[in-house]
C-alpha cells in the first residue's frame, strides 16, 4: 500500500508513534477496498486509517484506552470511518471471518535495555506476543484470508517459524536492516484445514 502523506496523525502521550515497523507493514499491505479488516493493537490508528481510505470496513482494537481514544481522534481528524474499541487480542471480537488481520506487535525482549512498556515489551524472549497472535489468529481469519505482522531479529524465531509452518503459508517476507536489528514483515495466508 502506498503511504498517504496527506493523512494527519496526531501524537498522544503513551501511544505508540508510527515508526519503521509501522511503515514496513503499511508498504506490504494489499487491500482492494472490499475487505473486512481487523487491526489488533491499533495505537494511533495509522494502519487502520490507510485501509479505511481505500474503502475497507475496518475495526481497530487496542487494550490501552489511550490508543483507542487516539485512533478515534485521528479517524475524525481525517474524516475516515473506522470502528474502534477496547480488546486485548481477540477478547472483545465477535466476528470470526475477517478478510485481513493486521498486528504490529511489541517484539523486543524485556531485558535491562528495554524499558518496561507494553509498546515494546514482547515478553522475556521477545516472541511471546507475536506467538500468541499467530496461534489465535487463524480462528478469526476467513479461508484464504491474509494476515500481516512483523518481528525482530532481536527475538528468537524458532517458535514463530513452527507456527507459520503449521498454520499459514508465507505470501511475502520483507526485511529492513538497521544498525541494531533487522525487522521482518510477513504477509501470511491461512492454510486450508
Amino acid at each position: 500500500m502506498k503511504i498517504d502523506k496527506e493523512l494527519s496523525i496526531k501524537k498522544h502521550d503513551g501511544v505508540y508513534l508510527p515508526s519503521d515497523d509501522t511503515f514496513l507493514l503499511l508498504e506490504m499491505i494489499e487491500v482492494d477496498g472490499y475487505e473486512h479488516v481487523l487491526e489488533i493493537g491499533c495505537g494511533s490508528g495509522i494502519i487502520s486509517l490507510h485501509c479505511s481510505a481505500r474503502g475497507c470496513d475496518v475495526l481497530s482494537v487496542d487494550k490501552d484506552k489511550r490508543a483507542v481514544k487516539s485512533a478515534k481522534i485521528n479517524a475524525k481528524k481525517n474524516n475516515l470511518n473506522i470502528s474502534v474499541k477496547i480488546s486485548h487480542f481477540f477478547s472483545n471480537i465477535d466476528k470470526t471471518d475477517w478478510d485481513t488481520i493486521i498486528f504490529n506487535p511489541p517484539y523486543l525482549p524485556n531485558d535491562d535495555l528495554i524499558p518496561n512498556d507494553d509498546k515494546w515489551d514482547g515478553g522475556k524472549r521477545g516472541d511471546e506476543v507475536v506467538v500468541r497472535f499467530l496461534e489465535e489468529s487463524d480462528d478469526y481469519l476467513k479461508d484464504h484470508g491474509e494476515l500481516y505482522t512483523c518481528y525482530s531479529s532481536l527475538s528468537p524465531t524458532d517458535r514463530i517459524e513452527r507456527i507459520i509452518e503449521r498454520k499459514y503459508k508465507i505470501d511475502k517476507l520483507e526485511k529492513r536492516d538497521f544498525f541494531f536489528e533487522t525487522l521482518y514483515g510477513l504477509k501470511l495466508n491461512k492454510r486450508e484445514r
